[in-house]
């Protein structure tokens, strides 16, 4: 017995080590692509260094780390006598782009792995909502970073945001209402909401079908993700007692895939967000029927929530 709970000990240590790589080296790709968010226009906001202030404070796992100690120290000096004046916003601009360079500089962080595009545009769109709205020159330059980047815009989430931006650029013309839906987009992608009081929050809802139509009877299902309402078996009960089936993976002929409202900001890295990111690649390549729907999509939808 001892043989085996040390082996599970060197699983557990070697499973936290890979953990705490993947998500250290995640946040500094988060933060350099942040960093070009609140400079895109040019002009560092107000709104933009109590959001990296807050950022700061919740990236407890790189805190220790001496490039960001010194820009944590910047925007808490700025941030002590509660005035930002626009030569301390200049100044934190330039320290900004000093700071960028310092983290390319880092020997331990691997900035080339299959996943860090994605960090990357994760911590641009943070950045460009940081100030809580999008300038012109902010959705132009999201529309340049993915064209420098095609294996983003040809894959989700990237796809989805780049066809979103040429849209809205196609006329020439950038509307009020069409800098909204793309803001709203970006508070999907990332659950940077911050209307909510949520730097950081769930990232799960850009793949969902707003408004779907949800049947209940002969329809089959698959959940994934963590639950408010308990455990996956109790939901796939109530869903079974509603008439419909439940799949435990995703195939052409499942109907929904249900997303659980506790799921990680993280999903696209965990288990649960490969069956999200195989659903969503039948659905938009293949054209399969499936929709992609929240917990609470659902759970309106079943009779016993009416």
């Amino acid at each position: 017995m001892q043989g085996l709970s040390k082996k599970g000990g060197c699983m557990e240590d070697a499973l936290y080590a890979f953990n705490y790589t993947q998500n250290r080296d995640k946040l500094f790709a988060n933060l350099i692509s942040i960093i070009d968010g609140i400079i895109a226009d040019g002009v560092v906001r107000e709104e933009e260094v109590l959001y990296l202030d807050t950022w700061l404070l919740e990236a407890k796992q790189i805190i220790n780390n001496g490039v960001i100690k010194s820009l944590s120290a910047r925007v808490s000096d700025i941030l002590a006598d509660g005035i930002i004046t626009s030569e301390e916003r200049d100044d934190l601009k330039n320290s900004l782009l000093q700071i960028q360079r310092e983290i390319l500089d880092i020997p331990e962080i691997d900035f080339y792995s299959k996943d860090v595009d994605v960090h990357l545009l994760n911590g641009l769109c943070k950045g460009l909502i940081a100030d809580r709205n999008l300038t012109q020159e902010e959705i132009r330059y999201l529309n340049w970073w993915l064209e420098q980047n095609g294996a983003l815009k040809n894959n989700y989430p990237g796809k989805k945001l780049y066809a979103l931006v040429k849209e809205i650029l196609k006329d020439g013309v950038i509307t009020e209402d069409e800098s909204l839906t793309l803001h709203k987009a970006l508070v999907d992608f990332t659950g940077c909401d911050l209307e909510s009081g949520v730097v950081d929050g769930l990232a799960t809802r850009l793949p969902i079908d707003v408004g779907a139509s949800i049947e209940l009877e002969g329809k089959t299902y698959c959940l994934t993700g963590t639950f408010v309402a308990g455990k996956r078996a109790v939901v796939e009960n109530l869903i079974k007692n509603a008439g419909g089936n439940i799949s435990s993976g995703i195939t052409q002929k499942l109907d929904f895939l249900v997303i659980g409202t506790l799921s990680s900001r993280d999903w696209k890295f965990s288990s649960h967000g490969r069956k999200i990111e195989k659903a969503i690649s039948y659905r938009d390549d293949n054209g399969a029927k499936l929709k992609i729907i929240s917990e609470e999509m659902l759970f309106d939808a079943l009779p016993s929530s009416r």
